[in-house]
């Protein structure tokens, strides 16, 4: 690698992720659902937790919730020490040194300009002599026909979606680049399993949901490539729980791994951060309405078959649509403001409640790259977990980068 990337003990640093979350592996798996769940009753944290003021709900979301615990002397010592060990493991992944040069790219958002700038960035200096790049979820090959043009080799995107590929190709013009509508989750035609080996290949992908980020780890070790991913939406899987790549590891049911997506933040991504909450508030809103309906699901479990971005519509327009989804009738606008109601008054005490849960959003999300890392580095790769972008740009920014020796 040209690039000097800071280095980690993968080892030390995943012991550490994996220890914590050991010791607080009933936090992780009990959501918190109207009542406070029996981890804050055992540790003594829910009179806590339920007295928290709403200027220090903002002032959590402002700091970081363990930076937080650990500024409250009111925080009970139990719960400091929790906070403490959070923010130590946050701290162990190293921050790409520098800035990538802004770049303004047609057709792409802000937030994506800077995901895709800063991949440029590290596919220019720390993969050298590429032959070959394959864009796995390539989608409508934004990030794809930019790698192709920045490092001039010819380059390969896979995606599921055909309408997605068809944009691709046609956005795509002259450059050595080509996309396949493919399934690379396929358990009989995986077509990256049919690659060649080739060291000189890199399989990367931006926001590899779930499955497809493990199986392209395990493609890459199979076929003797050089990988790039950042994760994201680990809940996406097709089992009923994901088991770690590296031996011995722990697994984590599916229904629990969306909490890695959770990371307390001033600002939202795509919405202000008032809107985000309120969506919470209206996840839980729709669930109070399907059980009042017979349907009950578990957390995580209501938006299934929706696109997540409906939940920014408002409640009246996500509930319509995941009930068409579920193929049941439109509900009712008294239905809409019971459910609504309903979810309002329980809300104020679960986001407090869930506050020590949510902190550990985020040593789950660098667990799981810690984990593909360590699979990568027993397999004989140079590997590296860095953050690749600040938070600002996309809360989902660690990069897991391996490299054939």
């Amino acid at each position: 690698m040209s690039l000097v990337l800071s280095r980690i003990d993968l080892s030390a640093a995943y012991a550490e992720v994996a220890a914590l979350l050991a010791d607080a592996r009933d936090i992780v798996l009990e959501r918190v659902e109207g009542t406070a769940p029996m981890w804050a009753v055992a540790r003594g944290w829910q009179d806590y937790l339920l007295g928290i003021a709403e200027a220090d709900l903002e002032r959590a979301d402002s700091l970081g919730i363990a930076r937080w615990f650990l500024s409250d002397p009111l925080c009970p010592p139990s719960l400091h020490a929790l906070a403490g060990r959070c923010l130590a493991v946050t701290a162990l992944i190293p921050t790409l040194p520098g800035d990538a040069e802004p770049v303004d790219f047609p057709f792409m958002n802000v937030r994506k300009r800077g995901e895709v700038a800063a991949i440029l960035r590290l596919l220019r200096e720390a993969f050298v002599g590429l032959s070959e790049i394959v864009d796995v979820g390539a989608g409508r090959g934004q990030l794809t026909t930019r790698a192709a043009a920045a490092l001039s080799v010819p380059t390969l995107g896979l995606e599921r979606d055909p309408q997605r590929v068809a944009v691709a190709t046609a956005l795509a013009g002259d450059l050595p680049v080509r996309f396949l509508t493919t399934d690379v989750l396929s358990p009989t035609d995986n077509p990256m399993l049919c690659l060649p080996a080739n060291p000189k290949r890199l399989l990367m992908a931006l926001h590899g949901c779930g499955d497809l980020g493990d199986a392209l780890i395990a493609a890459a070790v199979a076929t003797r490539a050089s990988v790039l991913l950042i994760g994201c939406c680990p809940q996406k899987i097709r089992g009923q729980q994901r088991t770690a790549l590296s031996p011995g590891g722990p697994a984590f049911p599916r229904e629990i791994l969306g909490l890695a997506n959770v990371l307390a933040r001033t600002e939202g991504i795509e919405v202000e951060l008032r809107h985000a909450l309120a969506t919470k508030e209206a996840r839980l809103a729709l669930r109070y309405l399907l059980a009042a309906r017979g349907t009950s699901v578990p957390a995580g479990e209501e938006m299934r078959g929706v696109n997540r971005r409906k939940a920014n519509a408002g409640f009246a327009v996500f509930a319509q649509a995941v009930c068409s989804v579920r193929g049941l009738a439109a509900p009712t606008p008294s239905e809409i403001a019971a459910a609504a109601k309903q979810a309002h008054t329980h809300y104020v005490a679960q986001r407090r409640l869930s506050l020590p849960r949510s902190m550990l959003g985020r040593p789950l999300e660098i667990f799981l790259a810690l984990d593909r890392a360590r699979y990568l580095e027993d397999h004989g790769y140079d590997v590296h977990v860095v953050e690749l972008f600040p938070v600002a740009t996309s809360p989902r920014n660690l990069a897991v980068v391996g490299v054939v020796m």
